[in-house]
């Protein structure tokens, strides 16, 4: 079977939370793990993007400039999901480096 879903492809997230949201596929596990027998992705995507800025909303006063850095704020997430869940773009970025990312540890409940 040919791999496809390789690192740096861009994704289309299809169940959960961020259906419908573009995401960068940064790691990807075809092995099966005990606590996930099936192949996964680790996914980086944006939740929330900026919303604009308007001419009058650059008022130098305080109100203002905490709306405006409110608005420019962007909610960013990364999430581990199955291969089934995600459809793949015909785009890719070149370069994705996930030097700090680690997995998330067992939880303990």
């Amino acid at each position: 079977m040919v791999k496809f879903l390789k690192d740096g492809k861009i994704v289309v997230l299809l169940q959960g939370r961020y259906a419908g949201k573009k995401a960068v596929i940064l790691k990807t596990m075809e092995d099966n793990h005990k606590e996930r027998p099936y192949g996964h992705c680790v996914v980086v995507g944006v939740a929330k993007s900026p919303l604009p800025i308007s001419r009058a909303m650059c008022k130098p006063t305080p109100k203002m400039k905490k709306l405006v850095k409110k608005r420019s704020t962007i909610k960013p997430f990364v999430k581990m999901v199955n291969f089934t869940h995600v459809m793949p773009t015909r785009y890719s970025v070149e370069t994705v480096s996930y030097t700090h990312l680690t997995l998330p540890t067992k939880r303990i409940v």
